[in-house]
């Protein structure tokens, strides 16, 4: 199954997934993401379906649904599946052993009573570990591809990849296919996404003093509002101004690898562009971003950082 030749029906199969668990919003008779990543991808991924119209705090019901003739990208599609089914704890990856980690606080291991998990129902496959998911999940994951006979199929690993449970210790930056991505993306990058990533990395002196100035700006503000007792930090030096242009513009080359690049094309060209839906916080993307800007600006630590 390739990334945009997804077998058939399986749109249906996703749109009521999403529709029946994203959380609800009687207020508007829609949904709301709650401004949490699985939730708000969820709901783009209604939208992009044809089945919604996207709104402030989530999306709302479009009259006359349809699908799209050109429906979005099939690899795109299971991520927002897998973070919903992750986050409504309809899936849940286990260690080796089928054991769930133990939540941890930031000074002790915190032990929560409740029943013991269910056993894992969906064995290691394919470079991938165990997990449970319910009925609900199990029929989308069949849907898409991800799972036959209740194991992994070979094209759900890659999936995995972008959103990697910690519980299965995956790491695939040693993996023949992620250095070949990464040499085909630096092989083949577009002109004009060059173009960007050179700005972005580029931050003059006149950038940090404008930031500094900013800053300023903004602690005047807020000690004229709160008044001269307020309890309000000092403005940025030019090493704080330059750290922090370093954490957006390293921000901002992420989105161009969310937006622009996939590992079963590479680069996207604009049409197949417009099919991707915007998957933020996505590890491969990043990882490649990282593998890329250090190749391409060995002097400029901050591009490659995490």
């Amino acid at each position: 199954m390739a990334a945009n030749t997804p077998a058939a029906d399986w749109a249906a199969d996703v749109v009521d997934f999403l529709s029946r668990n994203l959380p609800r919003n009687d207020e508007e008779d829609g949904w709301d993401h709650m401004f949490l990543t699985a939730y708000q991808i969820g709901c783009e991924a209604l939208a992009a379906l044809g089945q919604a119209d996207e709104i402030s705090g989530g999306a709302i019901p479009r009259k006359n649904a349809r699908l799209p003739d050109e429906l979005p990208r099939w690899d795109d599609l299971c991520v927002s599946v897998l973070q919903l089914a992750a986050q409504q704890r309809l899936l849940s990856c286990r260690r080796p052993d089928g054991s769930l980690p133990l939540l941890t606080g930031s000074w002790v291991v915190r032990r929560i009573v409740e029943p013991p998990p269910p056993p894992p129902n969906i064995v290691a496959a394919n470079g991938l570990g165990p997990a449970f998911a319910t009925p609900e999940a199990l029929s989308v994951l069949r849907a898409l591809g991800l799972l036959t006979e209740g194991r992994w199929t070979e094209i759900a690993e890659t999936v995995f990849w972008r959103d990697w449970p910690e519980e299965w210790d995956m790491d695939f930056h040693s993996d023949p296919r992620f250095s070949d991505a990464v040499e085909q993306a630096l092989a083949t990058i577009p002109a004009d996404i060059r173009v960007e990533m050179d700005k972005l990395v580029t931050i003059t002196d006149t950038d940090v003093t404008a930031a500094v100035k900013r800053s300023a700006s903004a602690v005047e503000e807020s000690r004229a509002k709160y008044g001269p007792n307020a309890s309000i930090g000092q403005p940025d030096t030019p090493e704080q101004a330059r750290r922090g242009l370093e954490f957006l513009r390293r921000a901002e080359l992420d989105w161009l690898f969310f937006r622009h690049w996939r590992l079963a094309d590479g680069w996207l060209a604009p049409k197949e562009a417009s099919k991707a839906l915007e998957i933020f916080h996505d590890d491969l993307a990043i990882a490649v971003r990282r593998a890329v800007a250090k190749r391409l600006y060995p002097n400029l630590t901050f591009a490659a950082a995490r």
